[in-house]
């Protein structure tokens, strides 16, 4: 995880991804993988174990790698940190295009048309009350279209992270499907595919959140109405607590930054999290780290149905 991309999560959050607690329990972490796995392919890892420990000469021939598939190794290293490139760039035009989008001169007509900064005797100032749902309005009405835009780019990555792996899924099946032994962690990574995919669609939901949440706390406030000389003013310091430095010309620039920051370190974080995950299951394991599958070191739950 980059610099920037913590200073977008501390930014949009208010608090940090990155929290240190106690040693993992072991037994605890194995049951609640155990519980998340699907049942087809916990029953056919189960039958792999069995038939593993029923013909123990099994555990001892063969290569010294098991599980090791070349092919997909060798597909996985090039595909997953090219999708990865691709959508640092493309999180790049995106940037562009909305940092753009939020130029004085669009935010002051948009906030002017919408009727969002009125005038009156002591001059122009923000016409919202801070109710929940006139900032919701307020959200539609400039920062939404964004963040679906960025949904839209996570759901990219992730659609296009998944039909690699299944492709990779496919070779590395084929190509060690010599022996029940060989069969464990495929039969493992298959199982864990609906647990994962819920967990990815819980952070393609909470960008809106977070990002919501990130705008109404400019608002909330019960702060005196503030007035400008002008219309233009105004509409430069709408939002200002995300400009508290006065850094960028208006405060949406602000957001905007922050934003692209954090949608772009998530979409990147899931699409890494991919690279390495196949990193691990196609390396293998040696013959000599059998004993990981003994049933006295390891209890996998099983389903009632």
């Amino acid at each position: 995880m980059d610099e920037v991309f913590r200073r977008s999560i501390r930014k949009m959050t208010g608090t940090s991804l990155v929290r240190l607690g106690n040693r993992l329990n072991r037994s605890a972490v194995t049951a609640s993988l155990a519980g998340s796995m699907e049942v087809p392919w916990s029953i056919a890892l189960f039958e792999h174990l069995d038939a593993t420990l029923a013909d123990p000469e099994s555990l001892m021939s063969g290569t010294e790698m098991v599980s090791y598939s070349a092919s997909s190794w060798k597909g996985a290293e090039s595909h997953f940190p090219a999708l990865c490139e691709e959508f640092k760039k493309r999180f790049e035009d995106f940037r562009l295009k909305w940092l753009q989008r939020f130029s004085t001169e669009d935010i002051h007509r948009n906030l002017l048309q919408g009727g969002w900064i009125l005038q009156d005797e002591q001059g122009w100032y923000l016409a919202l009350k801070g109710n929940i749902k006139e900032i919701r309005s307020l959200y539609h009405a400039t920062i939404h279209l964004m963040v679906g835009d960025a949904e839209k780019l996570l759901v990219m990555m992730v659609s296009r992270a998944s039909h690699l792996q299944d492709g990779l899924g496919k070779i590395w099946h084929k190509e060690i499907a010599l022996s029940p032994i060989s069969k464990l962690l495929p039969s493992l990574e298959a199982s864990l595919r609906d647990q994962e995919e819920a967990y990815v669609a819980r952070l393609r939901g909470s960008l809106s959140q977070v990002t919501f949440q990130r705008f109404a706390g400019a608002f909330r406030s019960s702060r005196k109405i503030r007035h400008y000389l002008s219309s233009v003013a105004c509409a430069r310091h709408v939002g200002e607590l995300w400009n508290p430095a006065e850094a960028y010309e208006n405060a949406f620039l602000a957001f905007v930054e922050d934003f692209c920051d954090y949608a772009r370190g998530i979409t990147l974080l899931i699409g890494e999290w991919y690279q390495k995950k196949w990193q691990l299951y196609l390396r293998g394991f040696s013959r000599g780290q059998l004993d990981l599958f003994a049933r006295s070191s390891v209890k996998f739950t099983t389903h009632q149905t």
